[in-house]
């Protein structure tokens, strides 16, 4: 899924109260930004792997994906390297675009490092997830689980931050992944991607997201002077 929406140039206000407002916030995005051009060497980066590992023959490809009787054997690295792969080219490419958009809309919002590990976390959450939670599922590639828990993280700490609009986009990505569970997958999403759609990815990667902001939330909040 992408959500095609301009980034706020939050660093441009000069209203002193807005800017107290803010600061007062879990997350003061206003008064935490980050050059870009860091996150966007790291997931330049990430791409260019990603783009050798879908030029892969599809029997190497198998030995990444998320297999659930593989991991059940032993193979736990598959709980990550399952979303480096993808259908095919077509899969690939929507990935990668909305990868880029996450990163322009929501890079400068947290330092680099901080979300490295958050993509880490986000894919571990979401192949534990898959495993523990939906027996279902024998096997699975590609990235929009992480997405869709990158989603939930930048549109989340929008919100925190007291925008309206990021509440109301984040709203837009909680009732697609439950119109999911409950009917399956939207129309157009199979048709994108070129394959069934396990819409169970989105649910746990958006977990994870949603446990990410919780706690790097509360955190702020500690170190947040009284």
């Amino acid at each position: 899924m992408i959500l095609l929406v301009l980034r706020p140039e939050r660093s441009c206000r000069t209203d002193a109260r807005r800017r107290s407002d803010y600061s007062n916030m879990s997350l003061p995005i206003e008064l935490q930004r980050f050059s870009l051009r860091p996150i966007a060497s790291i997931v330049a980066a990430f791409v260019l792997v990603m783009t050798v590992l879908q030029a892969l023959p599809e029997p190497l490809q198998d030995l990444l994906r998320y297999d659930r009787e593989a991991i059940l054997a032993g193979e736990m690295y598959r709980l990550v390297t399952g979303h480096f792969v993808h259908l095919g080219w077509q899969h690939y490419a929507l990935n990668m675009a909305g990868l880029v958009l996450g990163t322009w809309l929501f890079g400068p919002d947290r330092h680099p490092l901080e979300w490295t590990l958050a993509g880490i976390l986000l894919a571990l959450a979401c192949g534990s997830g898959l495993l523990a939670f939906s027996p279902d599922v024998l096997w699975c590639v590609g990235l929009s689980g992480v997405l869709h828990g990158f989603m939930i993280l930048g549109f989340g700490g929008w919100a925190l931050a007291g925008d309206r609009l990021a509440l109301a986009l984040l709203v837009i990505v909680i009732v697609k992944m439950t119109w999911e569970q409950l009917g399956g997958a939207m129309p157009w999403e199979a048709a994108l991607s070129g394959g069934r759609v396990v819409t169970d990815a989105h649910v746990w990667g958006a977990a994870g997201g949603g446990i990410f902001l919780a706690v790097a939330s509360a955190l702020r909040l500690r170190q947040r002077p009284l």
